[in-house]
């Protein structure tokens, strides 16, 4: 029992990151080629993380200016309109007015430009390890592609490079930018008001509990999850390219079936993982309510002003948005250093058969091709199909070899083809 439990304990946060540490260093090696780009968005991530932090400052700067403390009348709004008009105070209201639009239009800026870059980056280097990764498969040997089904190649290029995407833009960038907002928001917040913060942040510990539950949800859907894409495109693969077959015994039912079972785990698995990602932001918002009620009792408590509450309140709000994000990271990092290994495994792994080191280029042919002393066995047996098999094949000619199955083995030569038949 002790060991079973063993086998089901997932990797926490720290080790996650560092089985994250080997796969995703190599990966960044792919940006060397856009590092100026890639800095470049990071640096906007920072200063979108500072300048976010400044926003409760602004907003308690604009807001003491515009509330005076006591309950608006129609006299009292005269007498101020006819102080603006009187002088050039206006020019000075006017200009607090815009700090909030001023601040946030350079906030959205900054967070475009991270954005952009950022995935600029990751598509650039996707685009490049899918090439790289289709040219090393198609240069690999039979044997490889004996053992590795083709819907599992073509998911890795496609659904696992599109999940190493994610290290690059994601996690990437909100390594850098959300922590550089916590800091930031929690360090204004102390300085404006230290108890404020004390009695608000107290809640903080109880957001890691749906953190750390959800998120182990989620890493348990997310192996899942690739693995039903990996046989749903397995049996279309399988389907689309021996479609004659399929009909000629009538198994349409058969493959139908079948791809509706691995559809419909796809969709249970991905229900699964949603619920687990998405369940995490309502209860950290609903704890984060919870400190601003405790927030508004101490308000009254030590009868603060309104602009000093309103630069607070917001800075709370801004603080718990970034944790939300975090609260992702472990999620995606789990999902993206899976296909990143499975990546770097392809890449890595060397063809069976090689040229011999003293190897000669061809560089002309007759379109003759001598078969001399050949031995040939299937995998997973132990008898020979073909032995000591001395052949030549002419120019232009197709030659196979039927065997008692009436599965028949082609040998082309020079731009010819050979029908493939098969028989129970």
């Amino acid at each position: 029992m002790k060991n079973r439990k063993a086998a089901k304990k997932r990797p926490s946060f720290w080790q996650t990151l560092k089985a994250a540490s080997g796969p995703y260093r190599r990966l960044y090696g792919y940006v060397k080629p856009y590092k100026a780009r890639f800095i470049l968005g990071l640096s906007l991530g920072v200063a979108f993380g500072m300048v976010n932090s400044l926003l409760p400052l602004v907003v308690a700067r604009v807001t003491s200016t515009i509330f005076h403390g006591a309950a608006p009348n129609p006299m009292a709004l005269r007498s101020n309109l006819e102080i603006l008009n009187t002088g050039p105070k206006i020019n000075s209201i006017v200009l607090i007015c815009l700090a909030i639009p001023a601040i946030m239009t350079v906030r959205s800026l900054c967070s475009y430009g991270n954005s952009y870059y950022m995935n600029w980056v990751s598509n650039k280097v996707v685009t490049d390890i899918r090439g790289q990764l289709f040219g090393k498969i198609v240069r690999h040997s039979m044997d490889f592609f004996n053992k590795m089904r083709s819907g599992f190649l073509m998911s890795r290029i496609t659904n696992d490079t599109r999940a190493m995407q994610m290290a690059l833009t994601s996690v990437s960038s909100d390594l850098f930018k959300q922590p550089v907002a916590v800091v930031g928001a929690i360090t204004v917040l102390l300085v404006m008001d230290w108890k404020f913060t004390v009695v608000t942040l107290i809640l903080f510990p109880a957001c890691l509990l749906p953190i750390r539950v959800y998120g182990r949800r989620a890493r348990n859907a997310v192996q899942s999850q690739y693995e039903g894409m990996g046989e749903m495109l397995v049996t279309m693969q399988e389907t689309f390219a021996g479609i004659r077959i399929i009909k000629s015994f009538a198994r349409e039912t058969h493959q139908e079936k079948s791809f509706k079972r691995s559809n419909q785990l796809q969709f249970s698995q991905m229900m699964r993982l949603i619920r687990s990602m998405e369940a995490v932001g309502p209860l950290v918002e609903t704890i984060a309510a919870i400190g601003v009620g405790m927030a508004l009792l101490y308000v009254y408590a030590a009868n603060l002003s309104a602009g000093r509450f309103f630069g607070l309140i917001t800075g709370i709000f801004l603080l718990y948005d970034p944790i939300k994000t975090l609260s992702k990271i472990h999620i995606v990092m789990q999902q993206s250093i899976a296909a990143t290994t499975e990546i770097f495994s392809i890449l890595d792994s060397e063809p069976a058969v090689q040229d011999a080191p003293n190897a000669v280029m061809l560089t002309s042919s007759q379109g003759r091709i001598d078969f001399e002393n050949v031995t040939f066995r299937y995998a997973n047996t132990v008898t020979d199909a073909v032995r000591n098999l001395s052949l030549g094949i002419e120019h232009g000619k197709t030659y196979a070899l039927v065997g008692a199955s009436m599965a028949e083995i082609c040998l082309p030569s020079h731009k010819s083809r050979c029908a493939n038949r098969s028989a129970s």
